[in-house]
């Protein structure tokens, strides 16, 4: 079944062309009704992520921790909520088309009695300067799935309520990458039936995923391969993602220079990319030189190294076109940030058996082999704070102290800052405007975040004081839901000792598991939340 085009086929013919695009809002705002988008936490759209960023590239943004900040397209508003609960002093409003998204969004809030947050459904084109100036205006997961009309009020919105000094974020999908990732939605439009309920539609588009992926010839090497990898991918969305990233009716990836330019017809300034990348650091001197001289300007530069890496996402950041932004990432801005940890060593790794060699590896699997001991030194001073953040001239003191005599002969802030820039881009340092807001220490009867309680009892993924989405096991998410401030650990290991004998809940590993062995685990369960950032200070 063909999907409306939002095209006119005659190009002075408006009339078709309002007709198409009020047909295609209506289909979204049908599907999100039938099937609302699985809300949660955003990292890099929190208010503290966005002006660390904007703070590389020489922009003083608002105080975090009294801002005003505007999502666009809130979803059941999870991401904003977990902002909220993290910035008590800030207010947040959020907006959606779906009534429904919205009615839950407020229902949550509700339960956790927030008063810093309020939810608005309507229409992105219909907001004006009656909402008032926001500091920070985010707007994830929007962008390349509405029509062309609402895309340019999404901007007209950043322009136009952005605070002088604020930082706007827009995510969405880009070539080149798309136009491989957009092979396989071709082929599930195609399968698709859109008559059909929405899971229905999702379970038929996974079975002709998995059916490419595994019935390709084995000559067709580099599209099985194409194939594999999106059956991948799609095999571990959810099925809210799947439906709403692949199936909906409109899905318009763009090239940066096209999403430049429509900003800057905006009177709007790209900043830069919310999150840097470990890509970004292996990109030789050698390399930018080259691009560097076929590229005119800032944004044909960037569309360079969008063909180079087949970018098929982007995070960009947007400022008002008069405010001043830095044409590189500067180390210096460095010494005036907060520093976290986000690895951890790996003395098991091969190359970590060599004398004066360590190996830190990310969440993500990420390992980074070093043996600088000014650097190893820095990422152990953070990784014993954890999950503390420290200041500059804090991780400084900590890096002089645990380097010997001869060591510390070569040390100096500069080359320090820059070391933690590079860290950054590696995701093995964290880089902040505010100390963390969550627990630094194990508290007696330690609170778990509100929003990650209400989360644990239907989903094993939740938000953390630091916007991060932790996966628990069934086990965790027990103990998760019970650490509210009423109970110490012996406390909570009664709980689970009961829920034990009930058959509620099991101990992986340990069929019948002994006080001892159920005592460890509670333990264990604690610390990893506390040093993820899920308990309250």
């Amino acid at each position: 079944m063909r999907r409306p085009s939002l095209r006119s086929p005659v190009a002075d013919d408006k009339f078709d062309l309002v007709t198409h695009v009020a047909d295609s809002t209506s289909l979204l705002l049908a599907s999100y009704e039938a099937l609302p988008y699985q809300g949660h936490a955003i990292p890099p759209t929190h208010p503290d992520s966005l002006a660390s960023a904007a703070r590389l590239r020489g922009i003083d943004t608002p105080d975090v921790t009294s801002c005003r900040v505007l999502d666009l397209g809130c979803a059941t508003g999870e991401n904003i909520i977990s902002m909220a609960l993290s910035l008590p002093g800030s207010s947040f409003v959020g907006v959606d088309l779906s009534p429904r998204q919205i009615d839950a969004a407020r229902e949550t809030a509700r339960l956790l009695g927030l008063d810093n947050v309020r939810f608005e459904a309507m229409s992105i084109a219909d907001i004006d300067d009656r909402f008032g100036a926001f500091d920070y205006i985010v707007s994830h997961g929007v962008y390349s799935w509405v029509p062309s009309d609402v895309q340019s009020a999404l901007l007209g919105v950043c322009a136009r309520n952005l605070a002088p000094d604020g930082i706007a974020y827009v995510s969405y999908n880009t070539y080149p990458g798309w136009h491989l990732r957009g092979l396989m939605r071709d082929m599930l439009l195609f399968h698709d039936r859109i008559e059909l309920p929405p899971s229905e539609r999702v379970t038929r588009g996974r079975e002709l995923v998995e059916f490419l992926a595994k019935s390709v010839l084995p000559s067709e090497q580099v599209y099985g391969a194409l194939l594999q990898e999106e059956f991948t991918l799609l095999t571990e969305a959810s099925d809210t993602y799947f439906l709403h990233e692949q199936l909906e009716a409109v899905n318009h990836p763009v090239y940066f220079r096209e999403f430049a330019a429509r900003a800057q017809a905006a009177g709007l300034r790209f900043v830069g990319e919310a999150q840097l990348s470990a890509w970004d650091a292996q990109l030789t001197d050698a390399t930018r030189g080259v691009i560097k001289a076929w590229a005119k300007d800032d944004v044909s530069y960037e569309q360079y190294l969008d063909f180079l890496r087949g970018r098929s996402f982007r995070r960009s950041l947007l400022c008002r076109a008069d405010v001043s932004v830095d044409a590189e990432v500067s180390p210096a801005a460095v010494a005036s940030l907060y520093l976290s940890a986000r690895c951890a060593p790996d003395p098991s790794a091969p190359e970590a058996q060599q004398p004066g060699v360590e190996v830190f590896r990310t969440p993500k699997g990420l390992a980074v082999t070093l043996n600088h001991p000014m650097l190893r030194a820095a990422l152990h001073a953070l990784i014993d704070a954890a999950p503390a953040r420290l200041s500059f001239d804090d991780l400084c003191a900590r890096t002089r102290h645990r380097l010997d005599g001869s060591e510390s002969m070569g040390f100096a802030s500069e080359m320090l800052a820059d070391a933690m820039l590079r860290s950054s881009l590696l995701h093995l340092v964290g880089l902040h405007v505010v100390p963390a807001a969550c627990a630094t220490s194990l508290p007696p009867r330690p609170v778990a975040n509100p929003l990650a309680r209400l989360q644990a009892r239907t989903s094993g993924l939740v938000a953390s004081f630091t916007n991060q989405n932790l996966k628990l096991s069934n086990f965790d998410r027990f103990i998760v839901s019970h650490t509210d401030g009423t109970r110490d650990r012996d406390a909570l290991v009664n709980l689970t000792a009961d829920a034990l004998v009930r058959g509620e809940l099991t101990l992986e590993g340990a069929a019948s598991p002994t006080r001892d062995e159920l005592s460890a685990a509670v333990s264990f369960s604690l610390r990893q939340f506390l040093l993820n950032g899920l308990l309250a200070r």
